[in-house]
């Protein structure tokens, strides 16, 4: 998995994507990641989950054209303040958590300034924490060429892929915004509340 490559692949992809389906984008790999965020902070006693919840909550509403988006530099202030530092933890928890939350900002600095490298930032990540979480749990010794493979053969990967390339579909193809296209994107994302890692809180 070269993520200069699949950032590049996604940067093309979302190249005709208005405003707010770049919004969206980022959102819904944002609410997919939000178990990994939420699993650690009651793991490890960190950060206010509700707060970063509510953020979530927030960019749905603003996709939905609910919400307007002169409330978010506050936004950022919170999630600022939920950002895990790696160092401070001594569990692999805080990794996928810490991109959650980065995924959050890109997905809010783009409801405040609609940005596609934000947009494809949160998509790559996604990517990303996915070849993480599996090098960490399955094949700690792997590089290279044969991590790459062993990642983009693995059935979490394959599944998100599926998931984004479902979501960025329905996205291109979408011509207005409203709330009821919203919904269906959010529950696509939000997966009965499972994550790309098959986190789920309950």
């Amino acid at each position: 998995m070269n993520t200069h490559k699949q950032y590049a692949l996604f940067r093309d992809r979302i190249d005709s994507f208005t405003d707010w389906k770049l919004t969206a984008a980022a959102t819904a790999v944002s609410e997919r990641a939000w178990p990994n965020f939420a699993l650690f902070s009651e793991l490890a006693e960190y950060g206010d989950s509700p707060t970063v919840r509510h953020c979530l909550n927030m960019l749905w509403d603003n996709i939905a054209g609910h919400q307007s988006s002169k409330n978010f530099e506050r936004l950022l202030e919170k999630i600022d303040d939920n950002t895990p530092n790696p160092d401070d933890f001594d569990m692999f928890g805080v990794q996928p958590a810490l991109d959650a939350i980065v995924s959050i900002n890109c997905a809010i600095n783009c409801a405040m300034t609609p940005s596609h490298d934000e947009a494809a930032s949160a998509l790559t990540l996604s990517l990303s924490t996915i070849g993480k979480f599996i090098r960490y749990a399955e094949v700690p010794d792997l590089n290279g060429t044969e991590l790459a493979q062993y990642i983009e053969e693995h059935d979490l990967y394959k599944q998100h892929m599926g998931f984004l390339d479902n979501m960025l579909d329905i996205l291109k193809t979408q011509k207005k915004q409203n709330p009821d296209f919203m919904k269906e994107v959010r529950a696509m994302a939000q997966n009965d509340g499972i994550s790309q890692l098959g986190i789920s809180l309950d």
